[in-house]
C-alpha cells in the first residue's frame, strides 16, 4: 500500500512539473496531429487508376437506367480521363446539383465521400435514395485534378500528392513566347515543379478564351477572373454549361482552426455561401455578371441546412463554422455564382500541410462528415426541407472568425 501511494505521488509530481514543457492547448481536442518524422499514409486514398476501376465497378453494378458515366475531358500532363457520373437529365424541372471534388490534388477526402455517394445513388434501393433520384438531378465530378492526385515520393521518402502539374504554354493561345503566365501559375509546394492553382482559372464569361486581343489581362490578380487555360477548369465549365445547375458544391480541405474566438473546439468543417461581393460586377465582352439575390438566398439556405444537419443529436460533427469572407470571381464557386447558381463550399480539416494533417481515424471521420452533409443536402432538396430554412440563419447563427492554429510543440 505504501509503495502504491509513493508511486501515485511520484507520478503526480512528474505531470505537474512536466506539463509546462508542452505547448498550451489551443483547442479541444488539441489534435490529433501528425508528429515530426511520422509518415502520412495515403494508401486509403484513390489515385487516378483506382478511381477508374472503382467507377467502372459501380457502373457495372448500377441499377438499370440510373447512372450515366462520361468522360468530360483529360488532364493536362498525363491525359487521365476526367469523369462525370450523371444521375438524371439536364432538361428537367427538378433541382439540379453539380458536385465537384479534388480540384486540388492534395485534397482527397471529397473524392472518397463522392464515390460513396455515387455508389449509393447507383445501387441502393433505400427509400430515401429513390426519393432523391425521383426529385433531384445530380451530376458528380469525383476527381477534377487527376494529375495532382497522383501519389509521388519526396526526397525524404514521404508520400505526397500535389496541387497541380502543368507548364504555361502561351503558344497554345496564339500568344508570344514571352507573354506572362497567369498569376496563379507557380511552383507546387509538394513536388517543387510548376503548375496552376486550377481553382483560380475560372471566368464568369463561360465562353472566355485567351487570345491576342485580351492578352493585356495577363497576368491578372487574385481579385479578378482567371483565364480557362487548364483543361481541368474547362472540363468543369463544360459540365456546368450542360447542366445549368441550381446548386454547385465544391469540396476542399483546409488547415486547422478552432470554431470561433469563444469556442475552442477543433474545427472539422468550414462552409461558405458567398465568395463574391453582391455589388461586384464583372463586365466582359458587353455582358455584366453579378451574384443574384435568388441564388444567394438558396446558397444561405443550403449552407444553413447542412450546418443544422451536422448538429443533430450527439453528433461528432458539430464543430462547424463559416469560412472567412472573400471576393474571388476567379474560383469555380465565384464564376458559377455569377451565373445564377447557388453555391456551397466544403473546407474540411486535413490538408497535406504540417498545420492540417490528420491521422487515419480522423480522415475517416471527416470523410463521413462530408458524406452526411452531401446526402442530407440532396434529400433536403428532394423533400423540400431546404427551401423552408430561414436564410438569415446563415448570417446570424453560424459561428465566424475561426482562429487558425498550428501544430503544438513545433
Amino acid at each position: 500500500m505504501k509503495k502504491l501511494l509513493y508511486l501515485v505521488m511520484v507520478m503526480a509530481l512528474f505531470f505537474t512539473t512536466a506539463m509546462p514543457a508542452f505547448a498550451e492547448s489551443q483547442s479541444k481536442p488539441n489534435g490529433p496531429w501528425i508528429q515530426p518524422g511520422q509518415e502520412t499514409k495515403l494508401e486509403r486514398f484513390m489515385d487516378p487508376e483506382d478511381l477508374h476501376k472503382k467507377l467502372e465497378q459501380i457502373e457495372d453494378r448500377a441499377r438499370e437506367g440510373r447512372m450515366e458515366l462520361e468522360v468530360v475531358g483529360h488532364s493536362a500532363r498525363d491525359e487521365y480521363p476526367i469523369y462525370v457520373a450523371k444521375f438524371g437529365e439536364a432538361d428537367t424541372d427538378n433541382p439540379k446539383v453539380f458536385l465537384q471534388t479534388q480540384i486540388h490534388g492534395d485534397e482527397q477526402g471529397g473524392t472518397e465521400a463522392a464515390i460513396d455517394l455515387i455508389q449509393q445513388l447507383a445501387t441502393s434501393n433505400n427509400q430515401d435514395i429513390r426519393t432523391i433520384l425521383d426529385n433531384v438531378t445530380v451530376w458528380i465530378v469525383p476527381m477534377l485534378n487527376p494529375d495532382g492526385a497522383q501519389i509521388i515520393e519526396r526526397e525524404e521518402g514521404q508520400a505526397k500528392q500535389r496541387r497541380n502539374f502543368q507548364e504555361w504554354t502561351p503558344e497554345e493561345w496564339g500568344l508570344s513566347a514571352d507573354a506572362p503566365a497567369p498569376w496563379y501559375h507557380g511552383t507546387d509546394w509538394a513536388s517543387g515543379e510548376l503548375g496552376y492553382d486550377v481553382n483560380r482559372d475560372f471566368h464568369p464569361d463561360l465562353s472566355f478564351e485567351l487570345n491576342e486581343e485580351n492578352t493585356d489581362l495577363l497576368p491578372g490578380v487574385g481579385s479578378e477572373p482567371g483565364f480557362f487555360v487548364s483543361p481541368e477548369a474547362r472540363a468543369s465549365r463544360d459540365v456546368f454549361e450542360e447542366l445549368q445547375p441550381d446548386l454547385f458544391i465544391d469540396h476542399h480541405h483546409r488547415y486547422s482552426n478552432t470554431v470561433s474566438e469563444d469556442d475552442d473546439r477543433l474545427n472539422t468543417l468550414q462552409l461558405i455561401a458567398q465568395v463574391v461581393d453582391e455589388d461586384n460586377v464583372v463586365s466582359y465582352d458587353g455582358q455584366d455578371y453579378q451574384v443574384s439575390e435568388e441564388s444567394l438566398e438558396l446558397s444561405k439556405q443550403v449552407n444553413s441546412y447542412v450546418y443544422q444537419a451536422l448538429q443533430k443529436g450527439n453528433s461528432p460533427f458539430g464543430a462547424v463554422s463559416r469560412y472567412p469572407d472573400v471576393n474571388l470571381p476567379g474560383t469555380a464557386l465565384g464564376s458559377y455564382s455569377m451565373n445564377d447558381a447557388a453555391i456551397m463550399l466544403y473546407e474540411t480539416r486535413g490538408q497535406q500541410h504540417p498545420n492540417g494533417h490528420t491521422g487515419q481515424k480522423s480522415s475517416g471521420m471527416l470523410i463521413k462528415q462530408s458524406y452526411i452533409g452531401l446526402y442530407e443536402t440532396l434529400l433536403g432538396l428532394a423533400n423540400g426541407e431546404v427551401f423552408e430554412v430561414d436564410p438569415a440563419f446563415y448570417d446570424n447563427e453560424i459561428p465566424t472568425d475561426s482562429p487558425s492554429i498550428g501544430r503544438p510543440n513545433n
